[in-house]
C-alpha cells in the first residue's frame, strides 16, 4: 500500500483522538491507536484492491466487446 493509504489512516486516527474527551483519551493507549491506524489501513488496501479487480473486468468487457467485428447484417 502507499505512503498515502498511511499517512490517511494516520489521519484518521489523529482526527478520532482530537473528537475524544480527555476522559476517554485517558482509557486510549498508543498501541490500541496504532492498531486502529493498522485497520483503517488494511480497509483501504482491501477496498483499493476491490476496485481495482472491477476496473479490471471493465476493461475485459470493454475489450472483448472491440475485438468482435460487426458483420453488418
Amino acid at each position: 500500500m502507499t505512503n498515502h493509504h498511511q499517512e490517511l489512516a494516520a489521519q484518521i486516527v489523529a482526527q478520532f483522538r482530537n473528537a475524544l474527551s480527555g476522559e476517554a483519551r485517558e482509557y486510549i493507549t498508543e498501541s490500541q491507536l496504532e492498531d486502529l491506524t493498522q485497520a483503517i489501513h488494511r480497509a483501504l488496501a482491501h477496498e483499493r484492491s476491490h476496485i481495482v479487480d472491477l476496473m479490471e473486468a471493465v476493461v475485459r468487457s470493454l475489450r472483448s466487446g472491440v475485438d468482435k467485428p460487426e458483420l453488418g447484417l
